[in-house]
């Protein structure tokens, strides 16, 4: 069995006219592999460098919340009760409040109960519709003002 020693060997083609020691070796290139991984460090150290220089400032100069009492009358919000100045300033501005957050769900319920009632109202009108044979319950003949106003027109 054939064992190949690197996978630059395993594509090789014989040279016309040769012995079969000589080989002439297809190899891959590796110009895009070397594009991808410098454009990667780069990427990386242009986003890299300023947070950690933005973290390091954070935590040097600014440093964690201590604790205080509250003055009366005083109600804190959500975001302050996070010690640390970067995650108080994500949950400000980037993360819902549980407020929020709840009147969402109580939103999506009520919409899913209005759906489920709709269904079983549509459900008994179907139902008596089959027990009575009435036609199509749904279809009602309506006359527009525009269709009235042409009828007169043709009348004159």
């Amino acid at each position: 069995m054939y064992k190949v020693r690197s996978t630059y060997e395993f594509i090789q083609r014989g040279m016309a006219g040769g012995g079969k020691a000589r080989k002439f070796f297809v190899t891959p290139t590796r110009y895009s592999d070397r594009r991808f991984l410098k454009a990667m460090r780069y990427y990386i150290l242009l986003t890299g460098i300023p947070c950690v220089v933005g973290i390091t400032f954070v935590n040097v100069f600014i440093g964690p919340a201590q604790l205080a009492e509250i003055p009366e009358g005083y109600v804190p919000k959500e975001y302050e009760y996070h010690q640390h100045p970067i995650t108080r300033f994500i949950s400000r501005h980037f993360v819902n409040t549980p407020q929020q957050e709840y009147e969402k769900m109580a939103h999506y319920l009520a919409i899913e109960q209005e759906k489920i009632e709709a269904r079983q109202a549509e459900k008994t009108v179907k139902r008596l519709m089959r027990k009575r044979g009435d036609g199509h319950w749904y279809y009602y003949p309506v006359e527009s003002p525009v269709d009235r106003y042409d009828e007169e027109e043709l009348k004159d």
